[in-house]
């Protein structure tokens, strides 16, 4: 970026103002799909909602959606991924590609409740908490109970422990 002076104003010139304004139109959002856990963090600090979760239904399964027309380059999501795992590489489109596609660039299953069976996290996630978690034997954290079974847990054992004296 050039910068004139003229008197005692910095200014730039009119083209470098406009690129720093203007959208990347060629590029696309890169995912290292081994990293990822689908925290979901990209999307909440992206501010034009290029990246989107999505819940289907049909598979019953968790999926990052990558919508490249509102995507300006910024990378937000990038810094935001505490994984590490997004990168936007600037490159030219093929001749197949448009910028109008909605590409699936994560998904995975949802683990469950082992007593209720609701949907809890993303099995990445679960994956990845469970490797820094349990490197100690022993550890009394149960990621596979939502919230209200995990409550209930300890009176749970606590009862069954009476009803066997």
């Amino acid at each position: 970026m050039k910068s004139h002076r003229s008197g005692s104003q910095d200014r730039i010139s009119r083209r470098d103002f406009l690129n720093v304004f203007r959208l990347k139109d060629h590029g696309i959002l890169f995912i290292d799909k081994g990293k990822c856990t689908g925290c979901s963090l990209c999307s909440i600090d992206c501010p034009t909602k290029a990246l989107v979760v999505h819940l289907n239904s049909e598979k019953d399964s968790y999926q990052l959606l990558f919508r490249q027309e509102a995507c300006d380059g910024c990378g937000v999501c990038e810094k935001s991924c505490p994984e590490h795992c997004l990168q936007f590489i600037n490159r030219e489109l093929e001749k197949d590609e448009t910028r109008k596609q909605t590409q699936v660039i994560f998904e995975d299953d949802f683990s469950r409740c082992v007593q209720c069976g609701i949907r809890l996290f993303p099995r990445s996630m679960v994956r990845k908490l469970e490797a820094k978690i349990f490197t100690s034997k022993g550890s009394a954290w149960q990621l596979n109970l939502c919230p209200s079974c995990r409550t209930k847990a300890p009176f749970e054992k606590e009862r069954v422990a009476r009803s066997k004296t």
